[in-house]
């Protein structure tokens, strides 16, 4: 049964979880025991799918945090679009911070701390305030169990981010951890982290992956195509459709 990655579908999927008790908090004050709830997005491919997301949000009176590439082919954050994105974010109240690719430079800590720190720098001169947190992009093993900062800040898969607090995404356009409001965290109450990715909840395709990437494909261009089985574990290039295999997602 195709799964409701709709606008609407988000809407009432924060609704439902403020019914429920939960309040939208930072990465600074989340709180384990209580019903706290960080919602993340990762902009991977396309940054204007994520303005809908962010109305939606600004209409309920919550704060997202909204991670960009410094690195991607598919969009430039100097861009005149990227820019225009980036303030509409700011303006509905949401944060912008880095979305971080540790595959482009030595698996060192050392050179992954100065790569932070100067990608850090990047998005700051475009967004005029600090980035407080960062995420990672198709991270390894070993990045996820580092669980130190990097450049000094904080990241999205610390132990306190992703194991102390239940952790909920929407990887390949799949609950991969669970439905939300079945999550086990919800169940008992407890602080949430919620990944998702905007791509799949741009249209009102109802959680059809393919035709959310044919969409991409037809906007960015077929060199697009390369990009998405790069990021996209399971996707096939040649025929346009997602496996779903194993590997490590976000």
């Amino acid at each position: 049964m195709a799964q409701d990655f709709t606008r609407a579908g988000y809407r009432a999927l924060l609704e439902a979880l403020l019914q429920r008790g939960y309040r939208v908090c930072g990465y600074d004050d989340v709180v384990p025991q209580n019903q706290d709830l960080i919602l993340r997005h990762d902009i991977d491919f396309w940054p204007e799918p994520a303005l809908a997301m962010s109305e939606i949000e600004r209409d309920l009176g919550v704060r997202a945090f909204y991670f960009m590439l410094t690195s991607s082919p598919a969009y430039s954050i100097e861009s005149n679009e990227t820019r225009t994105v980036i303030d509409r974010l700011q303006q509905d109240g949401h944060v912008v911070a880095l979305h971080f690719d540790a595959a482009r430079y030595p698996a060192r800590i050392d050179a992954l701390d100065a790569a932070v720190e100067e990608e850090c720098a990047r998005l700051e001169d475009v967004t005029k305030t600090y980035v407080p947190v960062v995420s990672f992009h198709r991270p390894s093993r070993p990045l996820l169990s580092h669980n130190a900062p990097l450049a000094g800040r904080p990241h999205a898969y610390q132990d306190r981010f992703f194991k102390d607090i239940g952790y909920c995404s929407d990887s390949r356009g799949l609950w991969r951890f669970g439905p939300p409001l079945s999550h086990e965290a919800v169940g008992r109450k407890t602080a949430l982290q919620l990944l998702t990715h905007p791509i799949w909840w741009a249209h009102d395709d109802g959680g059809d992956r393919e035709a959310a990437l044919r969409r991409l494909v037809d906007v960015k261009g077929p060199q697009s195509v390369n990009l998405i089985a790069d990021t996209v574990t399971g996707y096939d290039p040649d025929t346009g459709t997602i496996s779903d295999q194993s590997g490590i997602d976000k």
